[in-house]
């Protein structure tokens, strides 16, 4: 991977990449070898996809003659059986539901694997010398590719978020982590526990994935594990299309341009759609891929000096933006608006599912739910009323409609088009 030390090196590197990735991996992709003309690969011709195109042409698409029907069967019998060693002709077949709850298929070779692993061991964890570091991964299901990391630097323990949740931090506290990685809602499971002395570990390094960071919760989370040193806490950003990002030192998201060439489709000045290519794969091209995640530009350069991509936030997918009497709101505003107010709560979602209707749902003590349907009523008003939005109509329920596995969306517009 040579120096990227400009703006300019790293679009030379990238049209060399994907040169090199339509000769050696589009040509043997039924789906996209068409699209060569002349011996050269037309990538203006070639369509923007989702992930319905996806799974609709899995077939078509990976380079290694691997069935959907097969690949799917494996993949969920993995998942039945909780063992997750699942491979077809040394190909490893990972299921994926993704935020949106759509099934998804990932393939990864065993070179691809490798490739990954460097990367983690790069930019997410770094190893000690002369101190096997332990990691606790919360997941919905494990994979070879994330076994992968065990080494003799690493002791890897996966947990099994489909477990209670007091069996898992039972576990935990025992296992003693150097190296926490979860979700952010099961983050905050964790710190709470860890607050009320349930568990007493001491991570020296935190990594957040699968779900959006919000920077209330990484306060929390930064503060409660704090105490004695400050621990560091790392976001990845990563779907089943690829390894897309991850925090420098600094806590800026950098997006791994050098792997990953991304378009976008501009919201705003400084918000857009990524839409990916991802060159370092070749068991299963991801081609001019549509997310729809929103992503906001950091206005000024990040003080570590990368020149890959600066993200000020992840602000979520498009579906967790808000419609309400034809204003978007973003999620982020609301979240900040209600940590700003109140945090006598274990957590609460908020799902619209018309232009003038929220339904509530707040994990919290009895006694307390009183009193938070009134602040969450008035918080809100308040600043849905700065958009010119005024009469929202709620429904709150003492329990949140999180379920378990799933990757938790604290705020989502549900059945519902913009």
């Amino acid at each position: 991977m040579p120096k990227i030390r400009s703006v300019q090196d790293l679009a030379a590197f990238q049209k060399k990449q994907l040169k090199q990735f339509a000769n050696k991996t589009l040509q043997k992709s039924v789906f996209y070898s068409r699209y060569f003309k002349h011996k050269i690969f037309d990538w203006v011709s070639v369509p923007q996809i989702t992930k319905k195109v996806f799974m609709e042409s899995f077939n078509e698409i990976n380079t290694k003659g691997i069935k959907l029907e097969e690949a799917m069967e494996v993949a969920l019998q993995a998942e039945k059986s909780r063992n997750f060693k699942s491979e077809i002709n040394g190909i490893t077949v990972g299921l994926s539901t993704g935020t949106d709850g759509k099934r998804g298929l990932f393939l990864v070779s065993e070179d691809e694997r490798a490739l990954w692993v460097a990367l983690v061991m790069t930019r997410v964890i770094k190893p000690k010398i002369f101190q096997k570091q332990k990691v606790a991964f919360f997941l919905r299901a494990n994979s070879n590719l994330y076994t992968s990391v065990s080494s003799g630097l690493f002791d890897f323990k996966y947990f099994d978020i489909f477990k209670p949740l007091t069996e898992l931090l039972t576990e935990l506290n025992i296992y003693q982590p150097h190296i926490l990685a979860s979700q952010p809602s099961l983050l905050m499971d964790i710190a709470l526990a860890q607050k009320n002395k349930q568990i007493n570990i001491a991570p020296i390094q935190i990594i957040s994935f699968a779900e959006v960071l919000n920077e209330n919760d990484k306060t929390t989370i930064r503060k409660t594990f704090s105490a004695t040193f400050n621990v560091a806490i790392t976001e990845v950003y990563q779907c089943t299309e690829g390894f897309l990002g991850v925090s420098c030192p600094y806590g800026t998201m950098h997006l791994n341009e050098d792997f990953v060439h991304f378009d976008k489709e501009w919201i705003d000045e400084d918000k857009f759609y990524p839409i990916i290519t991802d060159f370092s794969r070749s068991s299963q091209p991801v081609v001019k891929y549509k997310l729809n995640d929103i992503l906001q530009i950091k206005a000024e350069q990040c003080a570590c000096g990368s020149k890959l991509l600066a993200i000020e936030k992840i602000i979520g997918r498009e579906d967790d933006v808000l419609l309400l009497q034809n204003i978007k709101i973003y999620p982020d505003l609301i979240a900040r608006k209600i940590a700003l107010h109140t945090d006598d709560f274990q957590k609460y979602t908020l799902e619209q599912t018309n232009q003038n209707t929220l339904n509530i749902g707040i994990d919290c003590r009895t006694d307390d739910f009183e009193m938070l349907q009134k602040l969450f009523k008035t918080v809100l008003n308040e600043l849905f009323a700065s958009f010119g939005v005024e009469n929202i109509n709620y429904n709150f329920k003492n329990k949140t409609s999180i379920i378990v596995g799933n990757k938790n969306r604290k705020i989502k517009r549900i059945n519902y088009e913009i």
